[in-house]
């Protein structure tokens, strides 16, 4: 991610809704579907500058990895320790240490997608889970995704079939943010029609990261959270992210012979 988009969600994410949103459901999800097991080891794959590790706290033992060193230092100035500098592609942990996963947004950024997965089964311990999310729809692809250094956005079919073809059982497969989606609608038509008109040309991509009035901002991390509770009981059939939390299976013991 460049850096100045990565300073600008550092600036945002304790706040913004979208980051508050996205946090609180995965802190949901850990609570509902993590092992039993005390205390629990976490991992943040993709910690970025270290939101997600901040609202696990308490949850269990943290850590985080992250491919930019930027990332990590504004993690340390959060009070983090437990921090490894690579890429996801090859986790720098072995086999079966953690009981829990999570992957915000990540898997989108790199190359080879399917081994970032492979090394997330890889590390997690039988009966542990992965929670991931990342954001759907090609169809969807803007600005936004261009300065996130985003090479994908992905459609549920193909995710689900990554998921399970890496030995993972799913248990919670859901679109979310879906409360974005009119607004969503509005801005790719009117994308649409500027290239067509040929207007933008030249302009670097920004995100759409931008503050928002604060009566605002707290309704949307409401409906974020009013999402969330819905995801208890159906998969929302539209929305502008992905949301899977799946099971590493526990080990068959072997047959007495």
């Amino acid at each position: 991610m460049r850096t100045s988009e990565l300073q600008k969600m550092r600036d945002l994410e304790d706040t913004y809704w979208w980051f508050v949103g996205r946090r609180r459901l995965v802190r949901g999800l850990v609570d509902r579907f993590a092992p039993d097991s005390q205390p629990r080891v976490i991992l943040d794959a993709g910690c970025g500058t270290g939101g997600t590790l901040t609202h696990l706290d308490g949850v269990g033992e943290l850590w985080g990895c992250d491919l930019s060193s930027e990332a990590l230092r504004l993690c340390r100035d959060r009070g983090f320790c437990n921090l490894a500098e690579g890429s996801i592609e090859q986790l720098d942990f072995p086999d079966g240490r953690f009981d829990v996963v999570v992957s915000c947004d990540v898997i989108e950024h790199v190359m080879n997608d399917r081994g970032a997965v492979g090394e997330m089964v890889r590390v997690l311990r039988p009966g542990g889970i992965l929670v991931l999310t990342v954001p759907a729809h090609r169809w969807l692809w803007s600005g936004h995704d261009e300065a996130l250094d985003h090479r994908r956005r992905y459609e549920a079919r193909p995710l689900r079939e990554m998921l399970e073809g890496a030995g993972l059982r799913i248990e919670l497969f859901s679109q979310a943010v879906a409360i974005t989606m009119p607004a969503v609608l509005v801005s790719v038509a009117l994308r649409r029609l500027a290239r067509l008109l040929g207007r933008h040309d030249g302009e670097a991509p920004q995100t759409a990261l931008f503050a928002l009035p604060g009566p605002l901002n707290r309704l949307l991390i409401w409906l974020l959270g009013a999402e969330a509770w819905l995801m208890r009981y159906i998969s929302l059939p539209l929305g502008a992210s992905l949301v899977v939390v799946a099971r590493k299976p526990k080990q068959e013991p072997a047959p007495v012979t």
